[in-house]
């Protein structure tokens, strides 16, 4: 039987819940590889299998060709089909993003298959978009290109904001997160009536409170789980020494992340390390790490050895870094389970926070990594929502927090 066949059998048969039938896709295309996982996209002619095939692909980094032949076919498709190229854009070029904006623009419904793949377009390359934006009636398209917009539209929400005082201008001015909607932004830091929400805004907008400093480390990367040494990013697997101990049960955290600095054009001096509980003890809601010539030292909690028969990462794998199409930043919420994972730029929040305080120089800490839960080529996430990790170079401090 081949892949296709096989592929087909998981998905159209009733036995299985979609979770599982998920599961056992990626389980079968990660033994095929992904040109035969790109040539099941190409031949199948049922929308179901191909989202779930696209699934796959979205998870794998590179393989521009054959995401590019498998997103060139669906073009030429009619009905649900096509909607399985929304997953692959990051990868496509640009004369296939841009055609693909005509062909919605030629019959431009809100809810039609096209809509999907132009709101993924929208979402990584907003410039593409933004020219017709007049055109597009889709209310999460037109959020989604406050991304980088205009500073004419950034005036344009500033002065609404004077007219209403309505705190959701202020929002949008910054998800633009540009230089001059910081710069706006931060115009109003004397501003008493926004005392309490200044601390999330302007690193929203892109700068940490009052010092000014830049929120993020810049580039922007996306992240895919790979094989142990894939990448000098380290996944999961027992670091030596101690770990943060969960201050209810006593519950080892596992290693999310290591990141290699030299691997890194963010100029760190240490390489950073997130860590967290799979105990679903529910007062956790931040892991504080200071990184000291001695090995771990937890903040705000107990440390001790690790090692757990729960995994946060499914196995000891690897992060292997690609650059993240959009550079500015995403405007919309996330979700998750299907937010995928980000080094550097600026947070994809489900709903804005203030970034945590460094324990070593009482400053705000600027973000550095996110880590979703959604599913990998090795099995499932050991956790459920969102997580956001923080990084002091000058002090080696690391804090990762959750959202749901």
């Amino acid at each position: 039987m081949g892949v296709l066949e096989e592929v087909e059998r998981i998905v159209l048969g009733s036995e299985l819940s979609v979770p599982e039938k998920e599961a056992r896709v990626i389980a079968r295309l990660v033994d095929s590889g992904v040109p035969a996982a790109a040539e099941c996209l190409v031949a199948t002619s049922d929308s179901r299998v191909a989202s779930f095939v696209a699934v796959y692909l979205e998870m794998v980094p590179g393989a521009e060709a054959e995401k590019t032949r498998a997103a060139e076919r669906l073009r030429g498709t009619t009905g649900d089909l096509v909607r399985a190229a929304s997953r692959l854009v990051r990868w496509l070029p640009g004369s296939l993003l841009d055609a693909y904006v005509q062909d919605y623009l030629a019959t431009p419904e809100p809810n039609s298959p096209l809509s999907s793949v132009l709101f993924s377009i929208a979402v990584h390359h907003p410039e593409r978009v933004r020219p017709y934006a007049d055109r597009i009636e889709s209310p999460s398209v037109q959020r989604i290109l406050l991304s980088g917009a205009p500073d004419e539209v950034a005036d344009r929400l500033f002065t609404r904001w004077h007219e209403s005082r309505d705190l959701d201008h202020l929002h949008d001015l910054a998800l633009i997160r540009t230089e001059h909607a910081a710069d706006l932004i931060q115009s109003l830091e004397s501003d008493r009536a926004l005392m309490r929400d200044w601390d999330w805004l302007m690193p929203l907008a892109g700068r940490l409170p009052y010092a000014g400093a830049p929120a993020g480390f810049r580039p922007a990367f996306a992240g895919f789980v790979a094989d142990a040494g894939a990448s000098p990013h380290v996944m999961g697997g027992v670091p030596a020494g101690d770990v943060p101990l969960c201050a209810d049960c006593g519950a080892p955290a596992e290693r999310v992340l290591t990141l290699s600095a030299r691997d890194l054009p963010h100029a760190l001096t240490r390489d950073p390390s997130f860590y967290w509980f799979t105990c679903g003890c529910l007062e956790v809601d931040r892991i504080v790490v200071g990184l000291t010539s001695n090995g771990v030292h937890v903040h705000f909690g107990p440390q001790g050895p690790g090692g757990s028969d729960r995994c946060v990462v499914p196995g000891e794998r690897s992060m292997v870094l690609e650059p993240h199409p959009n550079q500015i930043g995403f405007s919309l919420p996330a979700i998750a389970g299907r937010s995928r994972h980000q080094v550097g730029g600026l947070p994809h929040w489900p709903s804005p926070e203030t970034h945590p305080h460094c324990p070593g120089c009482g400053d705000f800490m600027p973000f550095l990594i996110a880590i979703d839960s959604g599913p990998t080529p090795f099995g499932a996430m050991g956790f459920e929502p969102l997580l956001f990790g923080f990084w002091c170079d000058p002090c080696a401090v690391s804090a990762t927090q959750i959202q749901f």
